[in-house]
């Protein structure tokens, strides 16, 4: 089994937001996840199903992957992946499932749940997840293991795009 975690790119902070949950990308976070997920797709990665919390920026960060890995079951929102949703119970779920996924969430949940995953400590998570970050992890013999952990820095992408 496999599970791609997923912190959504950076969201605007205009205060014509005022309700969190509507929230878009910025012109710079669709940039860096475009980037992130044209990597991926150049490397073949490819997952059954990219869930979402259903809030707009991890809408838009997942329909964005969506276009490069096309995943066979779609973009779904799903429960559970808010900030300071549990992650107890999601290392056992994930292990059940048959096909790889990738999830798109927000810190501290993100790393929240890949300590969980990794059964690290809580006090410092074992990967840091900036906005547009993503992490492969993989399920061998009963335990969860990093394949990969790509940051927006490696994408080159951004630096020409302002913020708004």
């Amino acid at each position: 089994m496999r599970v791609i975690l997923v912190r959504h790119g950076k969201a605007s902070k205009d205060p014509q937001y005022a309700n969190d949950d509507a929230r878009p990308l910025t012109k710079r976070g669709q940039a860096e996840v475009t980037a992130l997920a044209e990597w991926l797709g150049r490397a073949g990665i490819t997952v059954h199903q990219i869930r979402h919390s259903g809030l707009l920026r991890a809408r838009q960060t997942a329909e964005i992957f969506a276009e490069q890995i096309k995943p066979a079951g779609g973009v779904v929102a799903v429960r559970g992946l808010l900030f300071d949703d549990p992650v107890d119970e999601l290392p056992g779920e994930l292990a059940l499932e048959t096909e790889p996924v990738m999830l798109v969430g927000h810190n501290p949940f993100v790393e929240r749940l890949t300590a969980a995953l990794l059964r690290a400590g809580a006090a410092q998570p074992p990967v840091s997840f900036a906005t547009s970050s993503a992490a492969c992890l993989d399920y061998v013999d009963g335990y969860w293991t990093v394949r990969w952990v790509l940051h927006r820095e490696l994408t080159g992408a951004g630096s020409d795009v302002g913020e708004g």
